[in-house]
């Protein structure tokens, strides 16, 4: 006999991981099987913005998920843990109510849809489902409750509440039936300790804020809400539909209601409830059987507490699978046929599949896989269908035009942005993006609309800058200079702002002004290769005797950037001023050989040349002058009309 039990149990193992090996392998066709999306980006990518996290669970993750193994080896275990939670299903089941219930609770667990998808996914669901279940056997199968036994399922209790929070409650409630049924109060110390144990060594390393989450806010008609949604079994999760995620999903759509041939949450809780109470009526109901029961309005009330997606009913669906096996037989009875079959079609009518609305969500989640794996013209259009959707949130707005702004469609990225503050409420940093589309798409007006209301709201230095940015872009440079230095007057290590009111002050011909605030910066590293030349040409400009400084800065950018074509040429020019026009040669052919498109250089070349008495050499660079200067207005052009017809515009 137990021979046959081996056997049997190690057919369901194989049968589970073969199940849930194949549903992975079609994962892993879809833009889905590379990249994590939804609550599972956090675990693998570190997206922090899905709600509470498992802190065990991501530092399981973060052990697993290396470089060079990528997410199939988390997957995988996860497949392991999936079989053998069906084979505990199975040893409830048996120890429960027959070995026949069993048998068939274990086969429903293989094949329980929402189990086979959730393993799929880098979420703690399976593994919390998996515990929860460790956690009942080993009380189910307690006919005495020693010490060490009591203490070891306590320290299961503890790591099942660290992987899902929700635990805490059925450990609670399994703490108070050890204490009850056992007759002996130190079984329930020693299980009180097992679990307190692990529970303080995680918040010891993680934080005891990290083990609950929050909970504010939470009216009546939210957490009834939550209740029906957890009771009804709303398969179908609000961040990716399980039936997009490889297209389409032959196993998913028997298993999960889209062929009307599996059994979600529903259907299960009705049907073990009523297998409980027809066992209390005919066979007896002992202390053991009420302990799933127990664990499932545990796990419910947390889930109320929290959320009601199909991750935290799992758990809750398992361990009510033999109740529910078990009430099949018991109604199909003669004398409770009638009622039975009757009963069946009313909770079969009661809990018809519904979906809690993923499409904006899912698309959503598309574009961002899409987008890791650079393929932008999917991104694109995933992004466009989640802002078709009537539930579209901020996020597919935002993502849409990031890609947009990134890839220079500026006025794309605006029309995207407008759209976005048009329908939300949206942060400044919304509004922000909306004025640099807007810059940078060359609608300076309608930026520095923006930016002036942000400046006038939230009096911050730096958006009076990108105001200044907008003003000088709109050629009202004499205001884009009062922004600036309403910047610099209250933030003066602001360089950018500063490099920018003396590139203004230079258009405005205000030179000394210019050389000013050039020579605040030219000092720093990270700004001489870049107002270095800058500055030796407003100096050059001025009516002064300063061309020993001017060399002087031109030989120290050099020194650092020998690469630099406009220092290059400005030391060329002051050579050729100075006569060493040898020298002032050798700069220029230096620039001909590292960026032969700077047509300037040949027309000064030109210069040098005769100036040299070498007037062939002259006119070639006269020739490569013209010639090179007429081929890059040509290219700006090209380049313009493409980037206005990248926007939507009319070249």
């Amino acid at each position: 006999m137990k021979g046959a039990n081996a056997w049997e149990w190690g057919g369901l193992l194989a049968a589970g991981i073969a199940v849930r090996l194949a549903h992975m392998w079609q994962w892993e066709q879809s833009a889905f099987g590379e990249v994590a999306v939804g609550a599972a980006a956090y675990y693998a990518g570190g997206l922090g913005d899905v709600g509470w996290q498992s802190r065990l669970y991501a530092a399981l993750c973060a052990v697993a998920l290396q470089e060079e193994t990528g997410l199939w080896v988390l997957r995988v275990l996860q497949v392991s843990i999936g079989g053998l939670a069906c084979v505990l299903v199975w040893s409830i089941g048996r120890q429960l109510f027959s070995p026949a219930v069993g048998r068939w609770a274990g086969i429903a667990a293989v094949l329980y849809g929402p189990a086979i998808y959730y393993g799929g996914e880098i979420t703690p669901a399976v593994l919390a489902a998996f515990a929860g279940l460790l956690l009942l056997w080993g009380l189910v199968g307690s006919a005495s409750m020693g010490p060490l036994r009591a203490g070891v399922m306590g320290a299961v209790g503890g790591v099942t509440a660290l992987v899902d929070f929700r635990a805490l409650f059925a450990v609670g409630a399994a703490l108070v039936w050890v204490m009850q049924g056992s007759g002996d109060r130190r079984a329930g110390c020693w299980f009180f300790a097992g679990a307190a144990l692990v529970l303080v060594l995680g918040g010891a390393v993680w934080g005891w804020e990290g083990l609950v989450p929050s909970i504010s806010g939470l009216g009546l008609k939210e957490m009834a809400t939550r209740t029906y949604l957890f009771w009804h079994g709303a398969e179908v999760l609000g961040d990716i539909d399980p039936y997009r995620a490889a297209a389409p999903s032959w196993m998913l759509a028997p298993l999960m209601w889209r062929a009307l041939l599996g059994f979600p949450f529903g259907l299960v809780g009705p049907l073990a409830l009523v297998g409980f109470l027809v066992a209390v009526r005919g066979e007896g109901m002992n202390r053991y059987r009420a302990l799933p029961l127990l664990f499932v309005g545990a796990w419910m009330l947390g889930s109320v507490l929290e959320e009601a997606s199909g991750r935290s009913r799992l758990s809750a669906a398992l361990f009510l699978l033999p109740g529910a096996l078990a009430a099949i037989p018991l109604l199909l009875k003669k004398r409770q046929r009638v009622w039975g079959i009757a009963l069946a079609l009313v909770l079969l009518a009661a809990n018809f599949p519904i979906a809690a609305g993923a499409q904006s969500s899912h698309d959503t989640w598309a574009g961002y896989a899409y987008r890791e794996l650079d393929m932008n013209a999917n991104a694109i259009a995933a992004y466009e269908r989640a802002i078709e959707a009537e539930d579209a949130g901020i996020r597919p707005y935002a993502e849409l035009a990031r890609i947009y702004f990134d890839t220079g469609a500026y006025e794309h990225a605006a029309e995207i942005y407008h759209s976005l503050v048009q329908r939300h409420a949206v942060n400044r940093d919304i509004w922000i993006a909306l004025a640099e589309s807007y810059l940078r798409a060359g609608r300076a007006e309608e930026a520095a609309a923006i930016y002036a209301d942000l400046v006038a709201k939230e009096n911050e230095p730096s958006l009076a800058g990108r105001l200044g940015d907008a003003r000088a872009a709109q050629g009202a440079l004499e205001d884009a200079i009062a922004a600036y230095q309403t910047v610099v007057a209250v933030w003066p290590d602001s360089h950018r702002v500063r490099f920018q009111l003396a590139r203004t002050w230079e258009q405005q011909a205000a030179l000394d002004s210019a050389a000013v605030h050039y020579g605040i910066i030219v000092g720093l590293a990270e700004w001489e290769g870049l107002v270095g030349w800058r500055l030796a040409q407003v100096l050059g400009r001025m009516e002064k005797d300063n061309l020993g400084r001017i060399e002087k800065l031109l030989r120290d950018v050099l020194a650092d950037h020998p690469d630099s074509a406009p220092a290059l040429l400005c030391m060329a020019g002051l050579l050729h001023r100075t006569g060493r026009n040898e020298e002032a040669l050798m700069h220029l052919q230096r620039i001909a050989a590292m960026h032969p498109d700077e047509y300037r250089a040949y027309g000064l070349m030109e210069s040098v040349y005769r100036a040299m008495g070498r007037p062939e050499e002259a006119g070639r660079a006269a020739e490569l002058y013209r010639e090179k200067r007429l081929r890059q207005r040509a290219d700006r052009r090209v380049l313009g009309n493409l980037e206005a017809l990248l926007q939507g515009g009319t070249p």
